[in-house]
């Protein structure tokens, strides 16, 4: 596996991955998520990221093909996504992603990652978790997706010498 930036040609695997990984896991806690409207616009939204913030993303592949994607707000400390295709899951691919952004999250600078996900995404919270993020805050987030207000929890990590200091 190597992890990569993305690259123009990548937009629709981009798209894709996170679409399936969108609808996978959030048809166990929103009923709605499988509705042919709510699918057609998280498409259109994983289109549109794609397509305009592919130079922040953060590739998984092997043999070509994308295993899953990252990205994070340019030269923050704040993670905004990442995917896995269902397909994939459970290898090391999450974690991986995961050291990649935070390495880039230390070289720029910064002590603290933070990262938000669905308060009822279980598998994720338990991911960042093991990543060493701490939930810091839970309520109401706006989900593009969804388009509407979603239960959100947000988690920190402390990094590099600081992290010594707890």
């Amino acid at each position: 596996m190597e992890i990569r930036r993305a690259v123009a040609g990548d937009r629709a695997a981009i798209a894709a991955v996170g679409r399936r990984a969108w609808v996978s896991s959030f048809t166990q806690f929103e009923p709605e998520a499988s509705e042919p409207g709510v699918c057609a616009r998280v498409e259109k939204v994983f289109r549109a990221f794609a397509d305009e913030f592919y130079p922040r993303i953060l590739i998984a592949e092997t043999a070509g093909i994308v295993l899953g994607w990252g990205a994070r707000d340019l030269d923050a400390d704040y993670i905004s996504d990442l995917w896995i295709d269902p397909s994939f899951h459970r290898r090391g691919i999450g974690l991986a992603l995961m050291d990649a952004m935070l390495a880039e999250i230390v070289l720029a600078g910064y002590t603290r990652a933070c990262i938000d996900t669905h308060a009822r995404n279980l598998p994720a919270i338990r991911l960042y978790e093991r990543c060493g993020f701490e939930v810091v805050w839970r309520g109401q987030g706006w989900s593009d997706s969804l388009g509407r207000n979603i239960e959100k929890v947000r988690m920190e990590m402390v990094l590099g010498a600081e992290r010594d200091k707890y």
